[in-house]
């Protein structure tokens, strides 16, 4: 498989292929973009989770992609390991498509070696609202989830700490109004502290199908395929 790059997209809030869902206002940042940008008229499902994630949030976020794929939608993400790599992984490997959001430089971007496999730049969109030489820096990834929350019709939560930028990217996805699904399994105070945190303050509970024995995300998919409301400016 080829894994040439294509040439870098410049979209300004005034192009017509800017997305709809990162308002295009005095704040909307310049991207670029790198991919099949047609991915940015389907609806998406936001997927946020640690990058040291246990084996049974992978398996969660997995599970999950696969069912969201399964059901036409587009899988967005950061490009971080774990949670992030694994929604990836399986949107492409189960025929998906897939949009990475960069916490860095779209100069920066290299496919991940685990990606090699199922890659196909057709069914892939990258993009980054930084310059194109940026490093990466742990407050570009907390910035970056804002596009992946602006881009997402729903956002779900896989494994979030107490503490740290997917707990802050459910709290914000809460703030501003936008349907927000935690996962809800045996041991999540262990590993996922912060998962009981987002529920507590309204989340709505994903829980396992006693039918599938897999995530329950039917009404996931209800939801973000419903008539999107115009939402405020994210940046």
């Amino acid at each position: 498989m080829a894994f040439d790059r294509p040439m870098v997209i410049e979209l300004t809030p005034s192009h017509p292929r800017y997305p709809t869902g990162v308002v295009a206002g005095r704040k909307a940042p310049v991207l670029s973009a790198l991919g099949n940008l047609d991915l940015l008229d389907r609806p998406g499902i936001g997927f946020c989770g640690s990058r040291k994630a246990s084996e049974k949030g992978l398996s969660v976020a997995a599970d999950c992609a696969e069912q969201a794929v399964a059901a036409g939608f587009v899988v967005i993400s950061g490009n971080a390991a774990g949670i992030d790599l694994e929604a990836h992984r399986a949107a492409l490997q189960h025929g998906g498509a897939t949009i990475l959001v960069l916490p860095e430089g779209i100069e920066k971007f290299r496919v991940r070696q685990e990606l090699r496999p199922v890659w196909d730049w057709a069914r892939v969109l990258v993009i980054s609202q930084f310059v194109p030489q940026a490093v990466w820096q742990a407050y570009r990834a907390m910035e970056r989830n804002e596009i992946i929350i602006g881009l997402s019709r729903a956002m779900i939560v896989v494994e979030a700490g107490e503490t740290g930028g997917t707990l802050a990217a459910g709290l914000r996805t809460l703030e501003i109004g936008k349907p927000l699904f935690v996962a809800e399994y045996d041991n999540m105070g262990a590993v996922a502290p912060g998962n009981a945190q987002l529920l507590d303050m309204g989340a709505q509970r994903m829980r396992r199908s006693r039918e599938t024995g897999k995530a329950s995300v039917a009404m996931i998919h209800e939801i973000a395929i419903a008539p999107r409301p115009l939402q405020p400016a994210l940046l």
